[in-house]
């Protein structure tokens, strides 16, 4: 079965034969986009169905256990639509419609040897327990959480052909599966593992791309492989490389982060130039090289040490991801990992202490929030890059970075004199940072009376709520001072206009408040909006609006009342991100 032209029937046609994915390859992973190409390629199928190429392993003196080494997702596809096709056909049988197709033969062919009662396809071993009774055994009744990626990708999968085959005619169905079955492919098989590198390294997945990890991956093992070491000492790398991937896999489901962005932060904490180190798979492919020429470097040990490293990266994200640390968490929130991950990665890669780690958090949470609340335009990373290569004492690096801020001129788009300025501006309006600013803000003045809001994480606080502007941007009628704002147009001295003089989207001039509430009241007038804060969430931010108007019996809110609260925000974020403090 070597270079040969075949059909998914053919393939399958030996009872006795299993196909295997490796547990080093990573589990299934076709979103909704590639089931709905899959779904429109069969439905214009008019003649031919073609399926691409498919790359096997045999470790055997036969082809009776083959190992997909590419195409996995294909095939895996396949079998779940096949699956999804007997299970409806058996209902309409049972229910006497008359079905001129082997139902069985569907089984016998692709899912189940009936003689040993085993699969004949198997997935990742992570994730084959699940495959069995969802796709194998189609158990109506299977009740496993689908709780990796992986596993929500096979059950979404199952239904987006289960909801498209159970609106199709008898008829219909039947061509599909004979379209699948003798759908045609190309087929290449191996015994020898450094071919498979070779042929996998040149050839894309049909319908997903390559991600950058997956070719890094090819490239590693092809070079353990061409590494001129004797073949026991080539399988134990290869096995060492295996099992680091198996694991590597197993986190990539769990995490948020995509596994190219951890690659990405990994290359940067390792290669040595930093956040100017070379695109991940040329830099990683050309180090090689460089090692390749040296004589005191074993090739397949670097790239062992690669492998381990990489693998303890996503251990790290994982971590990260679900830290309880409260500037972990908000360096997530902010969602600035290009900036944190790097140092965070290789500070665990490091062996650094906890308490430096979190030291090291606290410090991108500062500085990230001084980044963003000017916009971000200058380049934090030139200033960071010589840290990130040359990080080992923490602790005395930290301090460093906080004096440069404090007094060298090189930092000084990220000082404090600068983070007042922004503050005071009002530009970061609508950037992500302003109700992170309120959020943290809100902690600040929370009281033991009111612990909802130290309580409550960001992400979870902030999805009910919204930016209310004060004074609105549209008062009612375009009349704002009938209805107790200040001059919003100030033709003389334009400064102490709100609209004039730029207070509108001061932070002086926004809350936070809950969407409904923020639509029920809109750009009513001021006294019933003062009547209304604090009514809904109880958020101390709008109870303290009370205590900014001079006459409560007939409020105004008006420019010296938003310079007022201008006041007390910046001074408590002067306090709150005060990097002398970390």
């Amino acid at each position: 079965m070597n270079n040969m032209e075949s059909s998914i029937r053919k393939l399958f046609d030996q009872q006795n034969r299993v196909f295997e994915i490796p547990t080093y390859q990573r589990s299934y992973s076709w979103e909704k986009e590639q089931i709905q190409q899959f779904i429109e390629d069969l439905n214009d199928c008019t003649d031919t169905f073609y399926l691409g190429h498919f790359l096997f392993e045999t470790t055997g003196i036969d082809d009776s256990h083959l190992f997909v080494i590419d195409g996995q997702q294909r095939l895996t596809t396949c079998i779940i639509l096949l699956s999804v096709i007997r299970h409806e056909m058996a209902i309409r049988n049972k229910s006497g419609k008359k079905i001129n197709f082997d139902i069985d033969d569907i089984e016998h062919y692709y899912l189940k040897d009936t003689r040993k009662h085993t699969q004949k396809f198997c997935t990742v071993k992570d994730d084959n327990n699940f495959f069995l009774s969802e796709i194998i055994e189609y158990d109506e009744n299977h009740k496993q959480e689908a709780n990796t990626v992986s596993r929500k990708n096979i059950r979404n999968a199952k239904k987006m052909f289960l909801d498209v085959i159970t609106k199709k005619e008898t008829d219909e169905i039947i061509k599909w599966a004979i379209l699948l079955q003798n759908a045609s492919i190309t087929v290449h098989t191996v015994s020898n593992k450094i071919k498979a590198a070779q042929i996998f390294a040149y050839q894309n997945d049909r319908g997903k791309k390559l991600t950058n990890l997956e070719i890094v991956k090819s490239s590693l093992i092809l070079n353990i492989l061409l590494s001129g070491q004797d073949s026991d000492k080539i399988n134990q790398d290869i096995a060492f490389i295996e099992n680091d991937f198996s694991n590597i896999y197993l986190e990539v489901v769990r995490i948020k982060l995509h596994e190219d962005e951890v690659l990405n932060y990994y290359w940067r904490s390792i290669s040595g130039k930093g956040f100017y180190s070379d695109e991940v798979v040329k830099g990683v492919k050309e180090t090689i090289q460089e090692k390749r020429k040296s004589t005191t470097v074993n090739i397949s040990d670097w790239i062992k040490t690669f492998v381990s490293g990489l693998s303890q990266a996503f251990q790290t994200v994982e971590k990260l991801e679900n830290s309880t640390d409260f500037d972990m968490s908000n360096i997530n929130y902010l969602n600035n990992f290009a900036l944190s991950y790097p140092f965070l990665i290789k500070a665990y890669a490091i062996k650094a202490e906890l308490n430096e780690i979190e030291r090291l958090a606290k410090l991108f949470e500062n500085l990230t929030f001084r980044y963003l609340i000017r916009g971000g335009h200058a380049k934090l990373e030139s200033r960071l890059n010589w840290f990130l290569i040359n990080l080992n004492n923490i602790p005395e690096q930290i301090e460093y970075i906080k004096n440069a801020i404090l007094h060298d001129d090189w930092w000084g788009y990220w000082s404090d004199n600068e983070m007042k300025k922004y503050l005071q501006s009002g530009w970061f309006y609508g950037n992500r940072i302003d109700n992170y600013l309120l959020w943290r803000y809100e902690l600040f003045i929370s009281s033991k009376d009111y612990p909802v809001s130290s309580k409550v994480s960001y992400r979870d606080f902030i999805s009910n709520e919204s930016i209310e502007h004060i004074a609105p941007q549209i008062p009612t009628d375009g009349k704002p001072v009938a209805n107790g704002y200040g001059i919003y147009d100030d033709k003389e001295t334009p400064e102490n206009g709100i609209v004039s003089g730029e207070w509108m989207n001061s932070i002086g001039n926004l809350m936070l408040i809950s969407q409904k509430h923020n639509s029920s009241i809109g750009n009513k007038p001021f006294s019933t909006k003062l009547k209304s804060y604090g009514k809904d969430n109880l958020l101390n931010q709008q109870k303290e609006i009370k205590s900014l108007v001079d006459d409560t019996n007939n409020p105004v809110w008006d420019v010296k009342a938003i310079k007022n609260r201008s006041g007390k925000i910046i001074k408590a974020a002067m306090e709150i991100w005060d990097i002398k403090k970390i």
